[in-house]
């Protein structure tokens, strides 16, 4: 079963001179191949949470809309949901089936937890989140180059692979609270339109833990609007 499905559309990109194109890569280029420019689904994923010699294995599926909208549902190997987790733009809400739970609030709370921010989202999955209209051209060494950008208090450093265009490490620095999350990605699988790395790795400077993610199953076409139901009767409580 081939791991891509769906259908995409080609996008225009402005005119670069040949020579540009042997010795760097354009920031539009990279930004071409983002997984978040289309409605996407990754159908199937399987999470490994790693501290010291305890390995927690889970299965994760993860549905996104261009409305910068995320469902993402956390089920055990036996298939079985414990939660389910809807983040927009200003909110996030968590379906705790196990416990039977409902936890709700704003999405500065995945800032405060762990030095996340919805804008910085879609580099978790090795999307380039500057430069999406810009056709600068950054030079590459050994097929490879840095970019480096800040959104707020974050510090976020690219390492670019210049022959695929696509991200495939990143450093995330927050000045505030120093946390420090290092990502790298791996086995990238593409298609015309297309460039994904199957294998994520995501690292903390404040604990040690990583998780390891492997995208098993992805497609680019959803007809449906993502919907969250939460739980009845549950509990809530407010995520400060």
């Amino acid at each position: 079963m081939p791991f891509i499905t769906g259908c995409a559309i080609l996008k225009k990109e402005n005119t670069v001179r040949t020579d540009e194109r042997k010795n760097g890569v354009s920031y539009q280029q990279i930004s071409a191949l983002n997984l978040t420019n289309k409605d996407f689904n990754i159908i199937k994923a399987e999470i490994d949470i790693i501290k010291g010699s305890k390995r927690e294995k889970m299965l994760g599926n993860i549905k996104y809309k261009e409305t910068e909208t995320y469902l993402i549902s956390i089920r055990n190997r036996s298939g079985i949901e414990g939660a389910r987790i809807l983040i927009t733009s200003d909110s996030i809400m968590v379906n705790d089936r196990i416990n039977k739970k409902l936890y709700y609030g704003s999405t500065d709370y995945l800032n405060k937890k762990y030095g996340i921010t919805t804008g910085i989202l879609p580099v978790i999955i090795g999307d380039f989140i500057i430069g999406k209209d810009d056709n600068k051209i950054i030079t590459c060494n050994k097929n490879e180059t840095y970019i480096n950008t800040e959104i707020g208090s974050k510090k976020i450093h690219f390492k670019i692979d210049c022959g695929k265009k696509k991200v495939t490490g990143v450093n995330i620095e927050d000045e505030i609270t120093e946390k420090v999350l290092e990502i790298e990605f791996k086995k990238f699988e593409k298609n015309a339109y297309w460039s994904i790395a199957r294998n994520i790795t995501i690292k903390s400077n404040e604990e040690d833990e990583r998780i390891e993610i492997n995208i098993e199953r992805l497609e680019f076409v959803m007809e449906n609007e993502i919907t969250f139901i939460p739980g009845k009767k549950y509990e809530k409580i407010l995520l400060k």
